[in-house]
């Protein structure tokens, strides 16, 4: 009895993989197309994470429930995990930030809700019908994963901001984009869009101050470096800020780490350059360039 026994747990632990060779186990799973690989929700935690946060249990994290007993606000902008994601909400509107000398820069600011993701681009004119503000604006949405699907934007009624809905709604599909307008003169309803224009332009005159001193001199809004600092400010806030959950807007939109160029806005670098002539063997390899932010559609530099 005690060897019948016996050979059934020899059975059960071949069957599990006990027994075999690493290299015969690793073949049989990887002929098996029925394992699924699981994808880790980008708003939760991993395991290390967990226990790394439970030995101070600070900074303030929204997954751990000590901590919203101790210290939870009543309403977080987030949605619940249990929740279904829903539309994609997006706001936009414009900011101007300026310089001692009175010139501004004309800046469109965006954000998605849900993730907490952010865009910025210098534009011509507030309100202009020209498609490179509105382009800019899809090109956020798509990066999001929202190239096709439907979508909210919430704006105020201001009619710069009418244009640029409109010519939006003309770009993507149709009958994809639901517009909601906030009341007249109300800034208060969308807040969401306030919140993230202050902290855009807070990272903006980080980037410009950090700037000067290293080149020892004062700029003004109308010389060509700035106008690049807006989406470069952006892409430092989506990858830099970390929220309540623990997570960066990259993070929660994307589902994974995220790495960035450690090069400082407007830093003197070698960069490779594409041979003009297959023939040009001595020709220099390297040349000189600034560095003034990344494509983040494509992680160019």
């Amino acid at each position: 009895m005690e060897d019948d026994e016996l050979g059934m747990e020899e059975d059960a632990e071949e069957a599990d993989g006990y027994g075999k060779s690493d290299e015969t186990v690793k073949i049989e799973r990887e002929a098996d197309d029925r394992i699924v690989k699981h994808i880790v929700d980008p708003r939760l935690p991993t395991k290390e994470e967990v226990i790394a946060h439970e030995m101070f249990h600070s900074p303030y994290r929204n997954w751990c429930p000590i901590c919203v007993k101790a210290r939870g606000k009543e309403m977080d902008h987030r949605k619940s995990l249990e929740e279904p994601k829903g539309l994609s909400e997006y706001s936009f509107d414009y900011c101007f930030p300026g310089d001692e000398f009175g010139h501004k820069l004309t800046v469109l600011g965006g954000r998605e809700r849900v993730t907490g993701s952010v865009m910025a681009t210098a534009v011509p004119t507030k309100g202009a019908t020209g498609k490179f503000a509105s382009d800019k604006a899809v090109m956020f949405m798509e990066e999001l994963g929202d190239r096709s699907s439907k979508i909210i934007i919430k704006t105020d009624q201001e009619a710069a901001i009418k244009y640029l809905v409109k010519d939006i709604i003309d770009t993507r599909p149709e009958g994809q984009t639901i517009p909601e307008e906030s009341p007249v003169k109300s800034s208060g309803s969308n807040g969401v869009i306030e919140r993230s224009i202050q902290g855009l332009e807070g990272q903006l005159r980080a980037m410009l101050l950090a700037f000067e001193g290293r080149i020892g001199r004062k700029l003004d809004a109308r010389e060509p470096v700035i106008l690049f600092m807006p989406e470069y400010a952006a892409y430092v806030v989506n990858r830099r800020e970390v929220g309540a959950d623990g997570k960066t807007a990259y993070e929660r939109s994307k589902g994974k780490k995220v790495k960035c160029p450690g090069v400082e806005f407007g830093e003197k670098v070698l960069f490779k350059k594409k041979p003009k002539d297959k023939m040009d063997k001595l020709g220099a390899r390297w040349e000189y360039g600034i560095f003034v932010g990344v494509r983040s559609r494509s992680n160019e530099i």
